[in-house]
């Protein structure tokens, strides 16, 4: 079945724990107003425990469509299958914009990190409550989407129940940290009586990311919701200009984020397609497994927004049924883990464990040496990694620069050279990208090197 290929963005919605991101992405995507009490967002909302507590602890997704006059696309009635209401927004829509709805709370740090690292949004909408200041995850998120290179804009929520001294001193705040040295960007603030001219102006320029547009909204009242509704609307997606992705005419790379095992079509993977286009009885390679092999296997089905298609290509989400390509073959859940991939078979496929990285400390309490352990976050590749050397420094501390050697501590993973990577540990955080793969073959020459010294000059001659 073949459909129309629609025009795309995504979005990632972060922020501090409280301040309506889940609200707001409910208001916005089914055109309604919250009641006050959550109604919103519960709409929104994966498992039962995030309604009952108010806090996102996944990665919810949910689109906006909008026709060619702009005007969003609302299906006849939402339902809680969103197969039925997706379908109606996609079949209508001529540009679809999708939210990623990312935790606040601190203890879900590593879901947001890896929303923001994997699932490569467009833009970032930090959501700061008006009434509650910007708060130290407010500057997390805006620090973590400046490394990643995201354009961002700010929304100021709950704009109908804050103090006036509070919303001024809030909406100040913001402007001197845009444009403080750290972020050198230039603040445009836009209230309900904002000209829409001017806001397709600038969401046209957001992709330059040297502007900050600031929204003010009431998730209740409705003020301001039609001013970033026409932002959101205009933002272009920036898939030519995303380094995180290679070409359409590049060999298929599809990272896979969840698998599952849907009766009566067997085993489905959802993920975004960072280099080439898939389509359907395309035969590809999954893996690595603990092994480092791959496994050869076919794409049965292909959805998109949860739509039936014939192919899929760079920056898109998409969902890949699969079958094993040889006679007698079984796939099951049990096959994957976390990191795992779709490559065609074109591509050189040699997992490593071992890598050399540029990183830049942004924040670690004491100091950081060999053997030093956290965990890893690169495209959908989450694992602890251990420093096995420190090119530069005897010791790494906060606003320090250099290469390091990285090692996984479970599995080999599939990288690529230039891939950006953040690394974790309670507080710390260390921003930087992929510089050098070792094989396992020179791992092994190293080896032998340190047993017989004069190996490297014995093979030189």
């Amino acid at each position: 079945m073949q459909i129309q290929r629609k025009d795309h963005s995504k979005l990632a919605i972060i922020g501090n724990v409280d301040s309506g991101k889940s609200t707001l992405v409910g208001v916005l995507t089914k055109g309604i107003l919250d009641d006050g009490r959550g109604g919103a967002r519960e709409r929104v909302f994966n498992y039962k425990h995030e309604k009952e507590n108010g806090r996102t602890s996944s990665v919810a997704q949910e689109i906006m469509g909008f026709d060619e006059n702009l005007k969003q696309v609302l299906p006849e009635r939402f339902n809680q299958n969103k197969n039925k209401y997706w379908s109606q927004v996609v079949e209508k829509s001529e540009k679809i914009v999708t939210f990623l709805d990312l935790c606040g709370h601190e203890k879900y740090l590593k879901t947001t990190i890896f929303g923001l690292v994997a699932m490569i949004p467009d833009y970032s909408l930090i959501i700061v409550g008006a009434n509650m200041g910007v708060s130290k995850m407010t500057r997390e998120h805006l620090g973590v989407s400046l490394f990643l290179k995201i354009p961002f804009a700010i929304v100021l929520t709950k704009v109908d129940i804050a103090p006036q001294n509070i919303y001024n001193e809030t909406l100040e705040h913001i402007k001197s940290l845009i444009k403080s040295p750290a972020i050198k960007r230039t603040p445009i603030q836009f209230d309900e009586k904002s000209d829409m001219n001017e806001i397709d102006k600038w969401a046209g320029l957001m992709h330059g990311n040297n502007v900050v547009p600031i929204f003010q909204v009431s998730s209740v009242s409705g003020n301001g919701l039609q001013q970033l509704t026409r932002f959101i609307s205009k933002v272009p997606n920036r898939d030519q200009l995303n380094k995180a992705y290679q070409t359409v005419n590049d060999p298929l790379q599809f990272d896979i984020q969840e698998n599952f095992n849907v009766p009566g079509v067997g085993i489905v993977v959802s993920g975004i397609v960072r280099g080439g286009k898939a389509v359907i009885n395309q035969h590809v390679l999954l893996g690595p497994d603990k092994a480092k092999q791959f496994k050869p296997v076919t794409i049965k089905s292909i959805h998109i927004n949860r739509v039936l298609t014939d192919s899929a290509q760079v920056g898109e989400f998409a969902c890949f049924s699969l079958k094993p390509s040889k006679a007698g073959d079984k796939l099951d859940r049990a096959d994957f883990r976390k990191g795992m991939i779709i490559i065609d078979p074109a591509l050189k496929q040699e997992p490593v464990t071992e890598f050399e990285a540029n990183i830049h400390i942004l924040h670690h309490p004491t100091t950081m040496s060999k053997g030093y352990q956290a965990v890893m976050h690169c495209g959908v590749v989450r694992q602890a990694v251990e420093i096995k050397k420190i090119l530069q420094h005897e010791v790494l501390r906060t606003g320090d620069v250099d290469t390091v050697r990285l090692k996984f501590l479970y599995a080999a993973e599939f990288l690529q050279t230039d891939q950006i990577l953040v690394i974790r540990e309670g507080r710390t955080k260390i921003f930087g990208y992929i510089s050098k793969l070792i094989t396992d073959k020179q791992i092994d020459d190293e080896k032998k090197a340190l047993v017989d010294p004069n190996l490297q000059v014995k093979q030189q001659l």
